[in-house]
């Protein structure tokens, strides 16, 4: 049996063609994974508390497991158009999601608290009524439309509606409740919000048997063709 070696020019196309090989396998195992991985830029409007206490710790895996997915989340306490502002989806309460919306149910209901601390009852007292916290220093939050946020409260079988009064208007829960722990006035916050204070003492809580609900937040978006990556979002934060 005889070996025949290549020639110097053979070697060279042997390797040329050897390489355009391995180049041509590589970019389809690159196709390959982009096919199978979700991409590309997700935009989602929604509350500044949604963004923390929500989307980043169940979101906060994708760093490893869809590493190919880039997220904006814009603070907004008003509705706006997402499709008109270039938004992939909202958040909302599911009683202010529009009919004409696919939308998908991705929290627990938001319990209120009515909140302050022992210092401020301690030299304003303690309301008696509802009604009387608006003789109270009450810490009020300013929507995007300039209204005032009404406290609501259920009292007999009936929907009772507050509008706060008092020196400090802020238009975040986050400042509102550090407005609360200073003793600055009453506070309503959700109660998931405030758990921590609740526990060690920082504030104390009253007309607790009259806390109203607000319905689960919705994420929601215009249609039902969408992207991949929008997709895996929507399936991890869906309750």
């Amino acid at each position: 049996m005889h070996w025949q070696s290549l020639t110097q020019v053979g070697e060279q196309l042997f390797c040329t063609v050897e390489t355009s090989f391995a180049k041509i396998d590589n970019e389809l195992q690159l196709i390959e994974h982009y096919r199978n991985s979700p991409s590309g830029l997700v935009r989602i409007n929604c509350g500044l508390q949604v963004i923390e206490t929500l989307l980043l710790p169940k979101l906060a895996h994708f760093k490893d497991k869809y590493p190919d997915i880039q997220f904006e989340f814009i603070s907004d306490n008003r509705f706006v158009d997402i499709v008109a502002k270039g938004f992939d989806a909202g958040i909302r309460f599911g009683s202010d999601v529009a009919e004409d919306m696919v939308a998908v149910c991705i929290s627990q209901p938001m319990k209120m608290a009515v909140v302050a601390t022992a210092d401020y009852f301690q030299k304003k007292g303690f309301p008696s009524t509802i009604q009387e916290l608006t003789q109270h220093q009450c810490i009020g939050y300013r929507l995007s439309n300039r209204h005032l946020f009404q406290w609501e409260f259920k009292y007999s079988g009936q929907i009772i509606k507050i509008t706060p009064q008092g020196q400090w208007i802020l238009n975040d829960d986050y400042p509102t409740l550090v407005a609360a722990k200073m003793g600055l006035g009453i506070a309503y916050l959700p109660e998931e919000l405030i758990a921590k204070e609740l526990a060690n003492g920082q504030l104390i809580r009253i007309f607790n048997e009259y806390s109203y609900t607000f319905p689960p937040l919705y994420l929601y978006y215009p249609h039902r063709n969408i992207s991949s990556a929008l997709r895996v979002v929507v399936n991890t934060l869906r309750v």
